[in-house]
């Protein structure tokens, strides 16, 4: 009985030790990986950082903190960031951000809310710790600029996940519920085309291959994010009131965001799409009424209608008619 009581009081000591030593690995992890973005020129300021959760938790807070790229384009500020790891599975990170926190995006100053807001990450185990896998989920989720932009989002949910063994390439999967556009936009858009100001939902399955891999090397790259050089749309849907649109296809990208390649949009209510596209400034509204006679001719028998636009230098086409320049994603 002596020996048993000896060695579960030995397992004991020898486990603390280990979770002081990881607590004070992941605090001094944490502070010199700040450090080592701020001498890639990374603005981050932050009040205090601690670890806590003994015995089976690594639970990390980073008070008032502010972050800002190297080159000035984009700045977040919250009170708080937490990060949550099992001690045995320092890879898998929980990330909780706080109800309300702020985005400077370009020359917009951005007010974020949100209820649970939070992600969880999983690395792979090697020196490069490129991201293996990511889930963001958050309800009652609101964006609001001083530029007018006004964005709620009911219900997020957003998956990215390593694919294969290629290091830039990455499954995708986004589902959105309830989204309430901005008023401005819907002035544009719904008096013609008789739509409610919420979108049911939005649930896009793809694919995105990356200029360069997600790993810990991200911040070392002058604070630019990482562009899509090309993303495949396995299956997209789009219910908003009674317009129901599906998509589908492949697009590759060039650091300028004009994209080359073809989707295939799928609807029965073609005539409602075609309206608006043209109030969203996505099609000349001189094209619309050839795009419309041509669509009758081509809608399916059950009233559905596979409308192609394609992507070509620079310019944009749907089915064989030009509509206008590409639209640049950033």
């Amino acid at each position: 009985m002596k020996r048993l009581t000896f060695l579960v009081v030995a397992l004991a000591v020898l486990y603390s030790g280990y979770w002081f030593f990881g607590a004070r690995a992941v605090e001094q992890g944490a502070r010199g990986a700040i450090e080592n973005a701020q001498s890639q020129g990374w603005q981050i300021d932050y009040a205090s950082l601690n670890t806590i959760g003994f015995p089976s938790r690594f639970d990390t807070t980073v008070q008032d903190i502010a972050v800002a790229s190297p080159d000035a384009r984009w700045a977040w500020r919250g009170p708080f960031v937490q990060l949550f790891a099992l001690s045995y599975q320092p890879h898998k990170v929980i990330a909780v951000l706080p109800p309300d926190h702020s985005l400077r995006w370009g020359q917009q100053d951005i007010l974020l809310s949100s209820d649970g807001l939070r992600a969880s990450a999983a690395v792979r185990p090697n020196p490069d710790l490129p991201l293996q896998n990511l889930t963001i989920e958050g309800g009652a989720i609101r964006a609001v600029s001083d530029l007018g932009l006004d964005i709620r989002v009911a219900n997020l949910l957003g998956a990215v996940r390593a694919a294969g063994d290629a290091p830039q390439a990455y499954d995708v999967y986004v589902d959105l519920q309830e989204v309430a556009l901005p008023p401005g936009l819907l002035a544009q858009i719904a008096d013609q085309a008789t739509l409610s100001d919420v979108i049911d939902s939005v649930v896009v399955d793809g694919s995105v291959s990356l200029d360069r891999p997600l790993d810990r090397h991200f911040a070392t790259d002058g604070g630019t994010l990482p562009y899509p050089e090309q993303i495949t749309v396995k299956s997209g849907t789009l219910n908003w009131g009674d317009l129901i649109l599906k998509l589908d296809g492949t697009l590759d990208f060039d650091a300028t965001g004009t994209p080359q390649g073809r989707v295939t949009l799928r609807t029965g209510q073609w005539q409602k799409l075609i309206t608006l596209m043209v109030d969203a400034g996505l099609m000349d509204q001189g094209a619309a009424p050839t795009l419309t006679i041509l669509a009758g001719s081509m809608v399916g028998p059950d009233g559905s209608l596979d409308l192609p636009v394609t992507f070509q230098g620079g310019l944009m086409s749907i089915g064989p008619i030009p509509a206008g320049p590409a639209p640049r994603f950033w």
